[in-house]
């Protein structure tokens, strides 16, 4: 019996030790490594001496309310003991390019428009100078050693090449209140391509509020630069009102030229009654309405069509629209946002929004300005069976979008004897590279025309002449073409061939006086 328990505790002894040494071997294998990529950079403090004998101070105190002005030759020379691989600055208004000197190089910034901007310096560096090419201001300023930049710095990608969701706000914060779980959810939770958009814009009056805007997207997860119309803020009460405070077709044009930049799968906005009743809430989210109903059609505000070509938005939400509703789950754990809600998440976003904190706003999912709640208004891809903005998504991405290439325009048709000619413009795009015109004959066979696009300018100069035409009527359809075979929407117009009959029934005309 002695010896069977002796025999018992070896063999658990054994099993144990067994466990342990794989325990440590995989420590030894697999822990290093995961550390070194979870290391965070630290924040240095070096020594940084301004040409201009400015405040150093009034750049380092992490408060958007100071800062330190420079003029165009000043210079910021910054050394440090320790190695220093990462610059952020916090600029006053957006800057205009400028030089970082180290280690043998000068590199130009600032060429992103970037108000927070972050300059990594994989090398590390013991001492640059940065060296400002016009008059800016700096809030903040920080440098760190090597590693992962801290959470709160704001690596900022450039906008999104082609949105999955595109977020038109009013006002920083409305993103936040009225749409927040739009952007903690699908920007934050499942790292797509999210896009915000705003209509007004503060560097003209409260420049906090433009520090305060990218502050709460980060923290809403979001990592792709907000873009912003030129719109002042302005207050009122009603659509009428704000109408008249702002040119609504220019609205229209910034809403319809974002969403043909950005090329969105979904487009999410505002409520159609502005909330709580703010009249430029109502005037933004009609213009998007609006917007999504003709932004694939190339003769509405045709200069961004030229720019970025048409789009056809999938799916088109408002905020508490009130048909065909969806109503987010904002209550789950998310696990990429440090296992937060959406609604926990969008709280904190909303305080970094510090100047506002003085109204009586706040982030909820249930109270009448919920901002979980939705309604899908414009779908191409059925409606929704469940609460998911994306439904319909992939299969519309399995079926293959539809690129549109750039039309002729301002076509006319000039008659001749067996021939017309056809005059227009290539004016939305270059992309074109074949036009193909087709018609039929007046024994209904069947023509066409196949040629060559070759585009120089913004706008080109289209002429073609069709002879050998019986005498008749003619429509002509014309439709570009693109490397990849994408076409254009058909242009159409008419004309006549004039020939034997036309000229058999013409009538010498008298003169009713003569000059001399």
């Amino acid at each position: 019996y002695e010896s069977m328990t002796y025999t018992k505790s070896k063999s658990i002894f054994l099993k144990l030790a067994a466990l342990v040494f794989i325990a440590l071997f995989c420590i030894m294998v697999f822990s290093s490594p995961v550390r070194a990529e979870e290391t965070s950079a630290a924040e240095l403090t070096p020594d940084i001496t301004l040409s201009n004998q400015g405040s150093v101070s009034r750049m380092t105190d992490g408060s958007y309310n100071t800062k330190t002005s420079f003029s165009a030759g000043d210079t910021i020379h910054v050394t440090s003991s320790e190695k220093m691989y990462s610059l952020y600055i916090k600029w006053d208004l957006i800057p205009d390019e400028w030089t970082l000197t180290y280690n043998g190089k000068t590199e130009t910034f600032g060429t992103n428009g970037f108000l927070h901007e972050y300059i990594d310096i994989p090398e590390g560096t013991s001492e640059m100078t940065i060296t400002f090419a016009s008059g800016e201001a700096i809030c903040d300023m920080h440098v760190y050693s090597q590693g992962q930049a801290p959470a709160d710095v704001q690596t900022w990608k450039t906008p999104c090449d082609k949105a999955d969701i595109l977020v038109f706000a009013t006002h920083a914060d409305d993103e936040i209140l009225f749409l927040g779980g739009v952007l903690a959810t699908y920007g934050g939770e499942q790292n797509l391509a999210v896009q915000v958009a705003y209509m007004c814009e503060f560097s003209s009056s409260a420049k906090i509020r433009e520090h305060e805007k990218l502050d709460g997207l980060w923290e809403s997860g979001i990592k792709h630069y907000p873009v912003c119309g030129d719109f002042p803020d302005l207050y009122s009460q009603t659509l009428e009102a704000a109408k008249k405070q702002y040119v609504y077709d220019d609205v229209k044009s910034y809403a319809t030229s974002c969403i043909r930049r950005f090329k969105p799968f979904v487009v999410v906005t505002q409520d159609l009654n502005g909330e709580y009743g703010h009249g430029g809430h109502m005037l933004f989210s009609h213009a998007v309405a609006e917007s999504v109903e003709t932004s694939n059609d190339s003769s509405v505000f045709p200069e961004s069509a030229s720019n970025y070509g048409t789009w056809d938005v999938p799916k088109t939400y408002l905020h508490l629209y009130t048909e065909n509703k969806i109503t987010m789950n904002l209550r789950l754990p998310l696990s990429r946002m440090g296992n937060r809600t959406s609604i926990e998440v969008q709280t904190a976003a909303y305080k970094k929004h510090v100047s506002q904190q003085w109204c009586w706003f706040y982030v909820s999912d249930d109270y009448e300005y919920s901002c979980a709640d939705f309604g899908l208004y414009r779908t191409t891809v059925g409606n929704d069976t469940g609460n998911d903005m994306l439904e319909n998504i992939q299969p519309y991405l399995n079926e293959g979008e539809t690129i549109y290439v750039g039309k002729v325009d301002s076509l006319t048709a000039s008659s001749g004897r067996n021939r017309i000619l056809l005059k227009g413009l290539y004016i939305y795009g270059v992309t074109q590279k074949k036009c193909v015109i087709r018609w039929q004959s007046q024994g209904e066979e069947d023509k066409s025309l196949e040629l060559d696009v070759v585009r120089e300018n913004t706008i080109d100069p289209f002429e073609v002449m069709i002879n050998d035409l019986e005498e008749g009527q003619y429509e002509f359809s014309i439709t570009t073409y693109d490397a990849k075979g994408n076409s254009s929407i058909e242009s159409v117009i008419e004309g006549y061939a004039y020939g034997d009959f036309y000229e058999g029934n013409l009538v010498n005309r008298k003169m009713d006086r003569l000059y001399t």
